[in-house]
């Protein structure tokens, strides 16, 4: 049965202005404990209850003078039922509600209201519950129908009980030919189903490799009455292909890997960069201090290759086209820059200042560069680039002014590979003639932005300061909107690149 079935249509309003006495008479009159307030044009604003009444008498609270504008709760805070709401369901509303009343609104119009009596009423009427159970019954058979996973109920004799659609299509096996059957043993080991109705306890995302070759992820969830198990619900879906491609994506990584340390001058940079450790941290931005979530024990070989990520989606933008840019000598730079750097050793927990655990990043440009000009020989324009990727741009002595756009380029790259491979950051870059435009997010509030950079003045300019995010990657702040144009894409770590109209300058 529906709400429709019981709505009473003729309810009991009263106007802004009335008074208390007026809306208890009401009240008295129509043996109701709530009463509608409309305005003017008979819309229906608010609802008075006989409980807000006694509630607001009971805090000391002259309500005598008090007009129902006044004494109403606002429509949007009454949970509206719909016409077509099971009976069963009203009786949930009423539940958390101080009300034997609720309104009944379909398309933002007050069409009555629905009555807690008349729904008891009308539930305990002779066969209703036989109805309501069959009714349920034959709702909870389509939903396992529909279900795009196999579902297969097994008793404690180990009996199949229900096998849906899903099941048929992903076993091969009939309905008819599995109910009423002992379950079969599909994986190469035992069944985790048998487990589960020994110990009672429910296991999830199980994958389980099938003698024909194939793989499923399984959970298995005991049922239970009156506190024994009786029975197993396995639900389950083929994840074959899932994991083949899981498997060529990782074979893909390991072969780039393997075709970036060959690039790589000899095993002694490649061991300096995978044993040099980073950290992810929160920052307090009222104390200044940060505490270590977690310690990425090859952070210094991952940094060099989300950098190098960054300058590959420079170049696809046409960053290399501009005058002044040398890719050869980027690349070499950004493998070199962080050689000689040397990490404290932190743990996870663990709550330190920065400027007082780390060293600063000017001693270890100048190590990085003499290692890269006296162990490697590396061009004197590779030298200069790791040794001034830390310094100001007031401080930056005898650089060579030719060397400056390449220079910003490197501090770039190296800033935002720090962003998503410590702060699992989402970073979306946009190239302008001799501009890059950015849009930063991650857990620092810093650096949850969106900016640009002029590679031939140095001049930087923030459009926008973005939210602090729970989720790195938030659309939240992007000009144009969520989802808008040049809204990134991707998990966090990802980095990708957009395109999108004109920035307007807010703040410099």
């Amino acid at each position: 049965m529906y709400v429709r079935d019981v709505i009473h249509k003729d309810i009991p309003r009263v106007d802004l202005l009335a008074t208390y006495q007026e809306i208890a008479q009401v009240m008295i009159g129509r043996e109701a404990d709530t009463v509608f307030v409309e305005n003017e044009d008979r819309k229906v604003l608010g609802v008075v209850r006989g409980y807000d009444l006694r509630r607001a008498a009971a805090d000391g609270r002259d309500i005598g003078g008090m007009s129902a504008q006044e004494l109403m709760m606002d429509m949007d805070r009454m949970p509206p039922v719909n016409p077509n709401l099971d009976l069963v369901d009203v009786i949930r509303l009423f539940r958390n509600m101080h009300s034997g009343q609720l309104p009944v609104v379909e398309r933002g119009e007050v069409l009555g209201v629905v009555t807690h009596s008349n729904v008891l009423d009308a539930l305990s009427q002779p066969g209703v519950a036989d109805r309501l159970k069959d009714s349920w019954e034959r709702k909870a058979a389509s939903v396992i129908n529909a279900l795009s996973e196999g579902l297969v109920v097994m008793d404690r004799d180990h009996v199949i009980r229900e096998f849906n659609p899903a099941a048929e299509r992903l076993t091969g096996r009939s309905r008819t030919e599995r109910i009423g059957q002992k379950a079969e043993v599909v994986s190469l080991d035992d069944s985790p189903a048998f487990r589960v109705l020994t110990t009672g306890e429910a296991l999830y995302d199980v994958e389980s490799k099938l003698k024909d070759g194939r793989t499923w992820r399984v959970n298995y969830v005991p049922l239970v009455e009156d506190g024994e198990v009786t029975g197993v619900i396995q639900t389950f879906r083929d994840i074959t292909e899932d994991k083949r491609i899981e498997e060529e994506l990782a074979k893909t990584r390991d072969e780039l890997n393997e075709a970036f340390a060959l690039t790589l001058p000899n095993s002694k940079v490649e061991r300096k960069l995978k044993t040099t450790p980073e950290y992810r941290d929160n920052f307090d931005p009222t104390t200044g201090l940060i505490t270590i979530t977690e310690v990425i024990s090859d952070g210094g070989y991952r940094h060099v290759v989300n950098a190098l990520k960054v300058l590959a989606d420079l170049n696809r933008k046409g960053i290399m086209h501009l005058m002044g840019m040398e890719k050869d000598i980027l690349v070499q730079a950004v493998i070199f820059h962080d050689l000689g750097k040397a990490q404290p050793d932190l743990e996870v927990g663990q709550c330190v200042n920065p400027r007082e655990a780390f060293e600063p990043g000017m001693a270890h440009a100048e190590r990085s560069a003499d290692f890269a000009a006296n162990f490697y020989q590396k061009h004197p324009d590779v030298v200069t680039l790791i040794r001034y990727h830390h310094h100001p741009e007031d401080a930056l002595g005898d650089c060579p002014r030719h060397l400056l756009p390449m220079l910003r380029v490197l501090k770039l790259a190296d800033g935002l590979s720090a962003s998503i491979t410590r702060r699992s950051g989402n970073i979306t870059l946009e190239v302008r003639e001799h501009s890059v435009f950015v849009r930063e997010q991650n857990n620092h509030p810093d650096h949850c932005r969106v900016y640009g950079i002029n590679l031939l003045t140095g001049r930087q300019t923030v459009f926008e300061r973005l939210p602090l995010s729970a989720r790195a990657g938030s659309t939240s702040g992007w000009p144009g909107g969520p989802g808008g144009p040049g809204a990134p894409s991707g998990t966090p770590g990802d980095l990708t690149v957009r395109t999108q109209g004109p920035l307007s300058r807010v703040a410099d």
